[in-house]
């Protein structure tokens, strides 16, 4: 999985060092010992301090993560670790995919789909396969395969001047 989110990151060496190091956290939480290591406790806190902290990026580390996740400009994503997010799939900067309260539902992001910079998903939503998500779109419903959710376009006003 390392590989792949390399690859789809080749030139943004932030973003391979936040998935390199998610994917280890990940992995380490997963295995048989999982709390009980104490490797994993090291590698979730300097995680946690490193990524969340440091460099503004809230992937935790518990969250289901398919392959060849893409990052851009990666300031800013705060994402709920009851999410789901599916295969080849790219955040840019500023998306929020969570609940709407404690402990509610989150949302389930298929394959393929892009979330522009801004954007923010949450409830008991699905992103169906292949959709777009627009800059600054809220999205609060389904949204079904290969389509394309958009906020609203700015509506442009003359001014007067005197």
């Amino acid at each position: 999985m390392i590989r792949g989110d390399f690859a789809v990151n080749r030139s943004n060496p932030k973003a391979q060092l936040v998935l390199g190091w998610f994917r280890l956290a990940h992995f380490l939480r997963a295995s048989p010992q999982g709390a009980k290591n104490p490797l994993t406790a090291v590698v979730g806190v300097s995680y946690r301090i490193s990524v969340e902290w440091i460099l503004g990026i809230e992937i935790p580390w518990k969250l289901q993560v398919g392959k060849r996740l893409r990052l851009y400009h990666g300031v800013g994503i705060v994402i709920n670790d009851g999410c789901v997010i599916g295969d080849d799939v790219t955040i840019r900067q500023g998306v929020t995919i969570g609940h709407t309260a404690p402990g509610g539902p989150c949302p389930v992001i298929g394959n393929n789909v892009e979330i522009g910079a801004g954007a923010t998903i949450i409830g008991r939503v699905t992103v169906g396969n292949g959709a777009k998500i627009g800059a600054n779109a809220l999205v609060v419903h389904d949204i079904p395969a290969n389509s394309v959710a958009i906020s609203p376009v700015a509506k442009l006003v003359s001014r007067d001047e005197d």
